[in-house]
């Protein structure tokens, strides 16, 4: 028997055959055995999908659906299966050139059936492959399954767990498929909290080969590495130095050593390796040493770097007690690449932090959520002005107080380029005085196209009366209440195109102020009204409504 899910809208549901044929916006499916193990619930959905997914066919049905389907399937994931039988391989085997990506997850079978999955991953048009629990497989099934990798003229993304085995051949295996496929972009290796340690053995082993790689072109390392003397971390600062492909990093830092091994992955990442994506996370529950601020000062305020996004999770840059950011130190700021900054889960006074960041004028993300902030005057540099660059700006679950919403409030008219904010989880909420502020900022601030209250799915507070004052604003922004403005500066829109921006507005899908941060547009929230209102305040600019 077996369970699976399409993705749809960015949410597992249930899947329904309908008249025998995969639905047309299928893209993602679970597979599995165990209709108890996988459940909505288990991604990370609202408590509305929540439960085990309730349809349940045989692999012949599912086999037939896949060969109906005219469009091609995104990711298919096969997990927990104990018996293979024939009408499951059959079902594989129309599984391969109809999905672009392919999960293993807690598979049963013998060497026999490694094999099969081997000439699977060998099949033209595989993309992306998942391999789960090498620690649960014998050494012959891992090395098939590698073979394949190995093989491949069209994997580019791999995806492990479980080099934490005692078999030294797994992890030989994977290193020979690494080093003979040379179309392999993105490697992945991921564990749970509660496996065992990785081998410091094994780690210096994949460090050495992703040294050597030259197709690499992002790398995610996601697991526990044993280390007492920091030759894990000293390893992968040396691979890093040496690799001259990687442009993505991710590290979780939990096991790499402590002192000044995060410092040096910091600086090895951006000035050797010129990643344009870096993200660093480490464990709540460890201490790792801060980012010292002249270590952010002499790496990323210099023209030659070449980074695009940073990403701190958990850990903390320090900024100098002595005294703020001063303009003299920022004299010979030559960045101009950092579009993108993330920081969360500090311990820190975060108002350093943001002066600092805020004198990089290429900024256009930022995210700050789950901090300590409070005041919010820091980040005018980049909200307000003629050299303003944010787009977005996430301050959900912060500190924020109604006397300091109020005060940002009343700047919002100025934030001329800001589209996407996100302001729940903060004090300021529990209160209404602060509704006709914003209420009138909301009108005169013509930017802002999303404002996000909700906290999360879970997060049960009724928000319609915000939303009430902040949906009509921003929709009217969101669509083209801009092409209205006539200012010394600009020229009235030609009539000409008026016609495509009322088309635009009635097409539109529109944001809810009582959504979560990051939420899509509604799908079902196109708005009349929108249209309704930019052809009345046309034709009163026009004078049409006098005659």
């Amino acid at each position: 028997m077996i369970v699976y899910a399409y993705f749809s809208d960015h949410e597992y549901n249930p899947l329904k055959a309908i008249d025998g044929t995969l639905p047309n916006n299928v893209s993602n499916v679970l597979v599995s055995s165990d209709r108890n193990e996988y459940s909505v619930s288990a991604w990370n959905q609202s408590p509305l999908n929540q439960g085990p997914l309730n349809e349940v066919f045989d692999c012949t049905t599912l086999t037939k659906m896949i060969n109906q389907s005219s469009t091609k399937i995104e990711t298919i994931t096969v997990c927990k299966f104990e018996e293979v039988s024939s009408a499951y391989l059959k079902m594989l085997m129309s599984i391969f050139n109809k999905a672009n990506g392919l999960t293993f997850g807690k598979l049963g079978g013998d060497e026999a059936y490694a094999c099969f999955q081997s000439s699977m991953v060998q099949q033209n048009g595989l993309r992306e492959l998942e391999v789960y629990s090498l620690e649960r497989r014998s050494t012959l099934q891992a090395q098939l399954i590698f073979e394949g990798v190995a093989l491949s003229t069209s994997l580019e993304k791999l995806k492990v767990s479980g080099l934490c085995t005692e078999e030294v051949e797994v992890v030989t295996a994977l290193l020979n498929a690494l080093e003979r496929n040379h179309r392999l972009k993105h490697l992945e290796v991921f564990d749970c909290e509660s496996m065992p340690d990785v081998p410091t053995h094994h780690a210096l082993l994949l460090f050495e080969q992703i040294a050597l790689s030259t197709s690499l072109e992002k790398l995610r390392l996601e697991t526990f590495f044993e280390d007492d003397d920091d030759q894990v971390g000293t390893a992968l600062v040396n691979a890093l130095e040496r690799n001259d492909s990687l442009k993505y990093l991710y590290v979780g830092v939990d096991s790499l050593g402590r002192g000044t091994t995060i410092q040096d992955i910091f600086k090895t990442a951006v000035l050797d390796t010129k990643a344009q994506e870096l993200a660093l996370g480490q464990d709540f529950d460890q201490e790792v040493a801060p980012i010292a601020f002249d270590v952010w000062i002499d790496t990323l305020c210099r023209d030659d770097c070449s980074l695009e996004s940073l990403k701190l999770l958990e850990i903390q840059p320090s900024a100098r007690a002595d005294s703020v950011v001063s303009d003299k130190e920022f004299s010979t700021m030559k960045n101009t690449s950092v579009k993108e900054v993330e920081l969360r889960y500090t311990t820190l006074d975060c108002s350093r932090f943001m002066e600092t960041f805020c004198r990089f004028k290429s900024i256009e993300v930022l995210n700050l959520a789950n901090n300590c902030i409070s005041v919010l005057s820091p980040l005018d540099p980049l909200l307000i002005g003629g050299s303003a660059t944010l787009r977005s700006l996430n301050l959900t679950n912060n500190d924020i107080s109604e006397e300091n919403a109020i005060e940002f409030f009343q700047k919002l008219s100025q934030m001329k380029r800001l589209r996407h904010m996100g302001l729940a989880g903060n004090p300021f909420l529990e209160s209404e005085s602060w509704m006709d502020v914003f209420s009138n900022a909301g009108w005169q601030n013509k930017s802002m196209e999303c404002i996000s209250f909700r906290y999360s799915n879970w997060d049960r507070q009724d928000y319609s009366a915000i939303a009430a004052i902040a949906n009509v604003p921003l929709s009217l922004n969101r669509g083209g209440r801009r092409a209205l403005e006539i200012d010394e500066s600009s020229k009235p829109l030609p009539a000409g195109l008026w016609s495509h921006v009322l088309e635009r507005a009635a097409t539109l899908f529109y944001y809810d102020a009582a959504d979560v941060w990051g939420h899509d547009p509604s799908l079902d929230s196109t708005r009349a009204d929108v249209v309704f209102w930019l052809l009345k305040e046309k034709m009163a600019g026009n004078g049409l409504l006098e005659r």
